[in-house]
């Protein structure tokens, strides 16, 4: 049976793509080895599974000394240590998903002379993978990019980042009113602090405007107290949770989202026919996740909306479409029906096939 070590790690949105190329390696009949950072959101994210994990030292990249020196350091003793899971678990494959793990854990394969794959979510790449990928056998890559060699697949997706229950049962489970509507808020993993921000004040200011709905609010494990209390002061019905690993029911239990940009988050909310408001992380200096989020609106499905991390030009610009679209079910209904017209496939199989090529 082949045996494939996955390397992805340093945010949730690249530990999540090397789960779903676990679970469709397992399927296939592989070994799955995961292999992720320090950082404790990818810990949540794999302890549930049924996956071996093992933790890699490695650090992102800085310019500055002492971050540069802990930067090589981790590199170092990240690409040992995937020298020695390759020889003491027979590995055939390393796979990368992106992240600071992915660049070491490539390198030390290479070492060992065993096959290597990169996976790329953003255009244009991330520094993570510039590096990892002079390393790489075989470069996939879920947006056109600038990675030479690289071939496009789709997304690959989680399991648990889809439902086949009822939008009723989906609301049910995260404790919501199934007679009313729900806005899903969330800013992925982490949470995304402006939009903790920006969505109570909004109903605080325009309170009619949520009448006959209710909020998931998905605000990241550091700020649920803060986002909870401050709901509480508005009054509007509200169930706010860090972190959830059913991803799949807040969608579907999502009558309209509010979220970032992040590739894994653009493929869920295209998967699961979520209409969306789509707010950029504001700090990235290529805004890859504006990039990321223009097919889907080109297609209809969702609305892009600057973050201005201003709270006052957020409420005016972000703010008046979230409450223009809660109230134009037509509008919301186009949406969702254009991307049902153009339904969105999972790229974990295609991503696990190119892990496997050698035995088939």
């Amino acid at each position: 049976m082949p045996k494939v070590l996955i390397a992805g790690g340093g945010s949730g949105g690249h530990v999540a793509p090397a789960i779903a190329a676990g679970e469709s390696l397992i399927e296939q009949g592989a070994g799955v080895l995961l292999a992720h950072s320090t950082r404790k959101i990818d810990k949540d994210m794999v302890e549930p599974t049924n996956f071996d994990s093992v933790v890699l030292p490695a650090r992102p990249l800085a310019l500055k000394p002492i971050g540069f020196l802990k930067f090589c350091v981790g590199f170092w003793r990240s690409s040992k240590k995937v020298q020695r899971l390759i020889q003491e678990n027979d590995i055939s494959c390393v796979l990368a998903t992106g992240g600071f793990v992915a660049a070491p854990a490539l390198h030390g394969a290479r070492k060992e002379g065993c096959t290597t794959v990169l996976l790329n979510l953003d255009d244009p790449p991330g520094k993570a993978n510039k590096l990892a990928v002079r390393w790489a056998d075989v470069i996939l890559s879920t947006v056109e990019c600038a990675l030479k060699r690289a071939e496009r697949i789709p997304p690959p997706l989680r399991k648990c980042v889809t439902t086949t229950k009822s939008s009723k049962e989906c609301k049910l489970q995260f404790g919501l009113d199934p007679y009313k509507m729900t806005l899903l808020v969330t800013g992925a993993s982490q949470g995304a602090s402006t939009m903790n921000e920006l969505l109570p004040e909004l109903a605080n200011l325009h309170s009619n405007a949520f009448r006959g709905w209710e909020v998931l609010h998905i605000a990241g494990s550091a700020h649920v107290d803060n986002v909870r209390r401050r709901w509480a002061e508005v009054g509007i019905p509200c169930k706010v949770v860090g972190f959830t690993q059913e991803m799949g029911n807040a969608w579907g239990a999502a009558d309209l989202a509010v979220t970032r940009g992040g590739a894994n988050t653009i493929a869920e909310i295209a998967i699961n026919t979520v209409p969306s408001i789509v707010l950029p992380y504001p700090y990235h200096q290529d805004d890859h996740q504006r990039t990321n989020a223009e097919p889907l609106e080109k297609l209809g499905g969702i609305r892009v909306i600057k973050d201005h991390v201003h709270l006052g030009e957020n409420i005016k610009d972000a703010g008046s479409t979230i409450i223009a679209l809660m109230h134009d079910h037509h509008a919301r209904f186009s949406m969702r029906q254009a991307m049902i017209n153009h339904p969105a496939r999972n790229g974990a199989t295609a991503l696990a096939a190119a892990c496997l090529q050698q035995w088939f």
